[in-house]
């Protein structure tokens, strides 16, 4: 206990001995630790929870917290989030994420229970509410949507077709913070839905979201296809960059000929986005066969005379020298070719983004003869592929622009390079600026080096008087004023400079003093 205080003073002592600024940067040291000593404590404190689940469906959140109390975890909750220790969460995680179900049951209905003692329609309500409870999770998936509900009415079948009704869906959903969907996705969740189902079609399923705005309104339907505003709209952005595109071009060819800002063109393209599917059938003249068969007929006869038709060309009649009945020969062939004409077929399948029509028209600043005008048509129309056999052309117009647009836009280079030099001037006055603040620094930093270096060579001349006043051998060294030696000894000397000393310096003298009291007490 001694020792401690013993040690506890001579750090006090230590302390009182430092200058003041010492002695404040020391306290200011301190308190900085207590704190960070403290916020270290707190912050572990505040960062023994972490998040396990949060934004949990109602459902989910209070099977989430039965099944923790029943393992004895020690959780907290805190709004729509279930905190538990950090050492426990990944673990916890792995365990209960599947038993979440996101508000939405499916077969694990039919897991859970049996059938037995189930009439048929309880059974096919359960089998509903389970293939509604899929769906539910399927679209949940999707990183739009946040909530879903499906809603189902089942087909009604019979043996008569008049008396068929098809099944119909609903699905209400509401989006995530910052997402929407496109026409092609809720066609992708109709088809989902409907292709999942039976006996239900495309048409017959509606898509809501939350704000109430049927999404499923202007898609295909089994009757006709509507084309949806963003195949329009990405039509229409694509026949505008391909027209700016034409028009870059032609001022880049002839900018350079007539003058920056002397040329204006407009291009309008047609383009046709229609997929189309061609199929040419050419015909050979020349003929190939492919069969031929012959038949030959013989047969005898030795009644009377035989009558024969005289249309067939193959049939002969013989009759007896005598006229009297004998033996009839008659033969016929028939030969049989089978020809095919050949031909050849050529299928075609146009790609959309055929361009149909495409005109431009030119201005150029000043006056054309015909020469010029002519050789800039044709540079032109060789420039952007025109084609006067599906209608296209080309006008090129030479006339004076309007001097008042001239100036307009002079006045407006000259503006814009009046603020560059702004936007210049300033940025010259910041790095002006830092670097006399840096100039101003290095300054500050020679100036205290010189005073320090001034404060030293003061104190090292004060160590020097204090060797002359107390060291006799110094003393000798000094040149001493002549004295009356008859008068004035050399001790008797040394007496009187150090009183005429302490009478002119007295604080220097004090400082002497204090510093040979200290040495005693060492």
């Amino acid at each position: 206990m001694n020792k401690l205080k013993e040690m506890f003073n001579k750090l006090l002592e230590k302390y009182k001995a430092f200058s003041k600024g010492v002695r404040i940067a020391v306290i200011v040291a301190l308190i900085a630790l207590l704190i960070a000593i403290a916020s270290l404590f707190f912050y572990n404190s505040a960062n023994k929870y972490k998040v396990l689940f949060s934004n949990l469906d109602p459902t989910d959140a209070q099977n989430i917290v039965a099944q923790l109390t029943d393992l004895g975890v020690d959780m907290k909750v805190e709004g729509q989030s279930i905190l538990v220790p950090r050492n426990e969460v990944d673990k916890l995680r792995l365990e209960l994420a599947p038993k979440l179900s996101g508000g939405s049951v499916g077969y694990e209905l039919l897991d859970n229970g049996g059938s037995f003692g189930m009439t048929e329609e309880e059974f096919n309500l359960k089998q509903l509410r389970a293939h509604q409870g899929e769906l539910e999770k399927t679209i949940k998936s999707f990183p739009q949507v946040e909530t879903v509900r499906v809603h189902i009415t089942p087909a009604k079948d019979s043996v008569f077709v008049e008396d068929k009704v098809p099944g119909k869906a609903a699905v209400y959903i509401k989006l995530a913070a910052g997402n929407s969907l496109t026409k092609e996705q809720v066609k992708s969740i109709v088809a989902l839905v409907s292709a999942s189902s039976s006996n239900i079609p495309e048409e017959n399923v509606q898509v809501i979201d939350s704000n109430m705005n049927l999404l499923t309104e202007g898609l295909e339907t089994s009757e006709g296809i509507e084309v949806s505003s963003e195949t329009i709209q990405a039509h229409f952005d694509l026949e505008k960059k391909y027209e700016k595109e034409l028009e870059d071009s032609i001022k880049k060819l002839l900018e350079p000929v007539v003058g920056k800002n002397k040329v204006t063109t407009s291009v309008n393209v047609d383009l046709d986005f229609d997929s189309k599917q061609k199929t040419e059938t050419i015909i050979d003249p020349n003929k190939v066969i492919i069969s031929q068969q012959t038949i030959k007929e013989n047969s005898n006869s030795t009644e009377g005379n035989i009558s024969e038709s005289p249309i067939d060309n193959n049939m002969g009649n013989t009759i007896d020298e005598d006229g009297n009945s004998g033996e009839n020969t008659s033969s016929r062939e028939e030969v049989t070719t089978n020809y095919e004409t050949g031909k050849t077929e050529i299928q075609t399948i146009s790609a959309p983004g055929e361009v149909k029509r495409l005109t431009a028209t030119v201005f150029v600043d000043g006056n054309l003869d015909q020469n010029v005008q002519t050789a800039i048509e044709n540079a032109v129309a060789n420039a952007i592929g025109l084609n006067k056999e599906r209608g296209d052309s080309i006008t090129v117009t030479g006339m004076q622009f309007d001097a008042l647009s001239k100036e307009d836009n002079q006045d407006d280079i000259d503006a814009i390079n009046e603020l560059l030099e702004q936007e210049r001037m300033k940025k010259l006055m910041i790095y002006g600026g830092l670097g006399l603040v840096v100039l101003i620094g290095i300054i500050i930093t020679i100036i205290m080096r010189i005073r320090k270096a001034r404060r030293s060579n003061e104190e090292e001349e004060k160590k020097n008087l204090l060797d002359v006043v107390i060291d006799d051998t110094a003393v000798k060294t000094q040149e001493l004023p002549k004295l009356d030696l008859d008068v004035v000894s050399p001790k008797t000397h040394i007496e009187n400079e150090i009183k005429k000393y302490a009478t002119e310096k007295p604080e220097q003298v004090a400082e002497i003093i204090k510093s040979w009291l200290n040495e005693n007490d060492r």
